[in-house]
């Protein structure tokens, strides 16, 4: 075998489309109708970003969005985007931004790619779930558990599009990672939004959501996706429960959950791996680092990471170099603003002496650029400002 692929979704799919390898294998947990997702599964449009984040980079994410967004997965269209702050109890409106934005069927989307490349010849197992991989015969041999039982696949490439933690992470020799760079993300579907169902919703508050914020994406129908991100710090290190936040939450904004179960998982909000690369073994997607870190979003960067490995593997180029070059100084970028906000977003008095201290013009504007990790300068001035502005009006 060519390549195996460990994971199906934006960054794994991305991949076996554009790899021209001619063994290729994509394997995925989940169900042949892959679901269900843990996803806000809101994908800002090229227009809103373009201008926001570096020319090269947004070349790729284009066409990302040419390739994966057809009519058929999208299911709202956002045209603004509202932001809340929400402190001892209270919501304070700072009003909306314009910030066009598809809502999208992810699983709908993942399926059509992953039709595609199932046609063209790309070898795909779903419900299968690889357990464990080790370097053999100058490549790797994977251990494969199916509804058909254990299997032993051998490969000469391997890549870990799988999420955090990667089964293929040890092989490019990474170490865990600092809580602080992780985060816990909740999602479910639920309905009793009463706002226009062309508003996505954000709301700041370390009370429900530290070290993130809590969202609510409407899906035109009358539900909305709704979630929380909590920094890894605060659940592993802290104790606290996502879950429990979530429910708060949900008390919190009158939301009644539409779907059981509360869906969960771990991402990095730190910056691209230490290592991405290892003789013949590679990571994309979460199990890299590519999630953004001021915002979460990882659907469209996941998607640049498998392109970029593709053309690194059909070029002969150097993905680390390749994947650090476009993307990687980005995310270092973001992950710099990230740590200027992370005291406000963990305190909730340092939040109130903010709303205290700045008009909502200047709140709505910094946030409304986090959220679409602006390169902007003045942001990073702005936030220093902000800090120090707090810090001399303690008490």
């Amino acid at each position: 075998m060519g390549l195996l692929i460990v994971g199906g979704g934006p960054a794994g799919s991305f991949l076996s489309r554009e790899v021209t390898l001619s063994e290729v294998t994509l394997v995925d947990k989940k169900r042949v109708n892959y679901g269900p997702v843990i996803c806000g599964e809101m994908m800002p449009k090229a227009e809103l970003l373009r201008g926001h984040i570096p020319d090269e980079l947004m070349d790729l994410i284009e066409y990302t969005l040419h390739r994966s967004i057809r009519k058929e997965v999208v299911v709202n269209d956002i045209r603004r985007m509202r932001i809340m702050i929400r402190v001892n109890g209270e919501v304070i409106d700072l009003g909306t931004v314009s910030f066009p934005a598809y809502i999208v069927d992810k699983g709908l989307m993942i399926r059509r790619i992953i039709e595609e490349v199932d046609s063209r010849g790309v070898k795909v197992k779903f419900s299968s779930t690889v357990t464990g991989c080790i370097r053999h015969g100058g490549g790797f041999k994977c251990r494969l558990i199916s509804k058909s039982g254990e299997e032993f696949v051998e490969t000469r490439l391997l890549a870990g599009a799988d999420g955090y933690p990667s089964i293929v992470n040890d092989l490019v020799g990474n170490q865990p990672l600092d809580p602080m760079d992780t985060a816990i993300a909740t999602s479910q579907r639920a309905t009793g939004w009463v706002g226009d169902q062309d508003e996505a919703v954000v709301i700041m508050d370390p009370a429900l959501a530290p070290g993130g914020y809590a969202w609510i994406f409407p899906r035109g129908d009358g539900s909305s996706n709704i979630g929380l991100g909590v920094r890894g710090y605060d659940a592993w290190v802290r104790g606290i429960n996502p879950v429990n936040l979530h429910l708060k939450f949900l008390k919190a904004f009158n939301l009644t959950p539409t779907q059981r179960s509360i869906l969960m998982k771990t991402i990095p909000v730190g910056e691209l791996g230490i290592s991405v690369e290892g003789g013949g073994a590679f990571l994309l997607g979460d199990a890299a680092g590519t999630v953004v870190s001021t915002n979460g979003a990882g659907i469209n960067t996941a998607m640049v990471s498998g392109l970029i490995l593709a053309k690194a593997l059909r070029d002969g180029l150097n993905y680390t170099a390749e994947v650090r070059r476009v993307l990687g100084a980005f995310l270092s970028e973001v992950k710099r603003l990230r740590a200027l906000a992370d005291p406000i977003l963990e305190d909730e008095g340092m939040l109130v002496r903010l709303t205290r201290l700045m008009p909502r013009e200047t709140l709505r504007w910094v946030i409304n650029e986090a959220m679409l990790a602006s390169v902007n300068p003045m942001l990073r001035v702005m936030a220093r400002l902000l800090l120090s502005l707090i810090g001399s009006h303690r008490g």
